[in-house]
């Protein structure tokens, strides 16, 4: 019994792991794809997550040159700070970086390693928290009357930034969120005011309690919710500088970033999000983007996994199902679609595509009793009347055909034109289907054998032949278009040219039962012609003696 268990536990491991992936070794990958905004959150999680200081350092210092590649001085320098605290005997090999880089590395050690500078116009900043240098800031800020006086602040606030302890430190950030904010640089602001949220939120957290901040979330959601994705991502960066691992957070990121059509971070703040935690509702979000990337595959490898992490998920199975019919993929679009609507009856998009699945499979009743199923939703919902219209011409119901067409067609379903053009000729209605079809965007071929059926209809095959022609130089193959210009023919008694263009159309991959069924009967009706003809033709006068 107990081996079963390990045994299990190895696979459920190993399923986890399939997902989890290494955010060193992701960064490093992104870094070197020039993706630097994805290297930044993977080098920081990966920070984050690393107890050995040494090693931590390291990873700042690749932190600190992927903001530096895209042009994030200030943040570079913060990264190269934060290494510094952690090994302040670090050094770099200038051979491997950039010189401007080492520069800036030169220049952050020796800030932190100078003494407190007399400030002009101030008394001495003084570190490690003292209240008065702090206060002195924020009378310099207050009197500051342009931006060159604000700028002229920055370099102190930085100072006492790197020697304020753990516990004030959120007090000095709010001074520097202050200063960015006056100088235009608001998403560096937004991102100082979530990390001091996030700071105080595990300050004022009881041991043993959940730290999540969760008056910051709600910032940030007013922010989406006002149309600012961009501000709530930095906002959210900044929570996720102090908290690293919070999960919440983590997941509106990856949503603003959706929202904002940044695809690869949000697939990159997802993907962070799930090592470990394989939520649904992540994997579900995942599949989204993966759709949204152009990439169905790993859409539909994200739905499979929320189905086996928690298999009544009917949201799971309908996403699964719709995406497996848009790949062509019927049987398992089928079971899905099924499995989603046993489950939640109404799934409205659900509904709809599994009626078109049974109309494929050529069974309209069941595909009418979903489509009445939807409508019961979605009442008089456009897309969903169409697909009923196109129901009742599969019944050869020919009058609600119409009806329901014209109603969606109306309605700007444009999909639906050809269809209710074929509807209107079945009803004997030819002019109103041709005055349709004139004004209609319907794609070829299609268009144009829909125009060859309806002069047919009116008894104009010279007409109709003409169209069919011209389609055929287009489309050579095309088995329909060569049975409607053999029947062109045969109303024109033009047997011979019916009878080649019925053999062209049954020989094609896709001809119409019918036109193999004509053939033979063209070919005795040309025979019986070329008899009549000979019959009728006189002899020849004998030769005068």
């Amino acid at each position: 019994m107990h081996k079963g268990t390990v045994v299990a536990a190895l696979v459920l491991l190993s399923a986890a792991l399939a997902w989890a992936q290494d955010p060193l070794t992701d960064g490093d990958k992104a870094f070197r794809s020039a993706n630097f905004k994805s290297a930044v959150k993977l080098y920081s999680a990966a920070a984050n997550a690393e107890p050995d200081p040494g090693k931590r350092a390291e990873i700042r210092v690749k932190l600190a040159m992927a903001y530096f590649n895209a042009k994030e001085r200030t943040k570079a320098e913060e990264a190269l700070t934060a290494a510094l605290n952690d090994a302040p005997q670090l050094e770099l090999v200038p051979e491997f970086y950039e010189a401007e880089f080492i520069r800036l590395f030169n220049r952050v050690r020796t800030r932190m390693t100078a003494p407190p500078t007399q400030v002009a116009g101030s008394g001495p900043v003084r570190t490690g928290g003292a209240a008065g240098s702090l206060a002195q800031i924020r009378q310099r800020l207050a009197q500051a009357g342009d931006n060159t006086a604000v700028e002229a602040i920055l370099p102190t606030i930085e100072v006492l930034e790197a020697s304020t302890p753990a516990n004030t430190l959120p007090d000095v950030l709010d001074v520097k969120a202050e200063a960015l904010e006056r100088l235009g640089r608001t998403p560096d602001a937004l991102e100082l005011r979530g990390r001091v949220a996030a700071m105080r939120a595990a300050a004022q957290a009881l041991p043993g309690t959940s730290a999540v901040p969760l008056e910051a979330l709600l910032d940030a959601r007013r922010l989406l919710a006002a149309g600012r994705p961009q501000d709530a991502i930095s906002f959210l960066h900044g929570v996720l500088l102090a908290q690293p691992s919070c999960m919440p957070a983590l997941e509106l990121e990856a949503e603003a970033f959706l929202e904002a059509g940044q695809l690869e971070d949000a697939y990159s703040v997802l993907r962070t999000a799930l090592l470990g935690n394989e939520k649904p509702e992540l994997l579900m979000s995942l599949g989204e983007v993966e759709l949204r990337r152009g990439r169905p595959t790993g859409a539909r490898d994200a739905f499979r996994r929320v189905v086996e992490v928690d298999p009544g998920n009917d949201r799971a199975w309908a996403a699964l199902g719709l995406l497996a019919s848009r790949m062509g993929d019927l049987p398992t679009a089928r079971e899905a679609l099924d499995r989603a609507l046993a489950g939640n009856g109404t799934l409205f998009e659900a509904r709809v595509v599994r009626a078109q699945i049974a109309l494929v499979d050529g069974q309209p009743t069941a595909a009418f009793q979903h489509l009445q199923r939807a409508l019961q939703v979605k009442p008089d919902d456009p897309w969903a009347t169409g697909w009923l219209g196109a129901t009742y011409l599969a019944s050869s119901n020919n009058a609600a055909a119409a009806e329901k067409l014209q109603a969606a067609v109306k309605a700007e379903q444009v999909q639906f034109s050809a269809a209710l053009v074929e509807a209107l000729r079945r009803a004997g209605k030819v002019v109103e289907a041709l005055a349709i079809l004139e004004g209609a965007k319907v794609e070829e071929p299609k268009a144009s054998l829909l125009r060859a059926r309806c002069l047919l209809d009116s008894g104009r095959p010279a007409e109709a032949q003409a169209v069919l022609v011209n389609l055929i130089t287009l489309f050579p193959r095309d088995a329909e278009a060569h049975y409607l210009l053999g029947v062109a023919c045969h109303a024109q008694r033009n047997w011979p040219a019916a009878t080649k263009e019925l053999a062209a159309a049954a020989a094609l991959p896709g001809a119409p039962a019918i036109a193999r069924e004509a053939v033979s009967p063209a070919e005795d009706t040309r025979r019986a012609q070329e008899v009549l003809d000979s019959a009728l033709t006189p002899p020849p006068t004998p030769p005068r003696r």
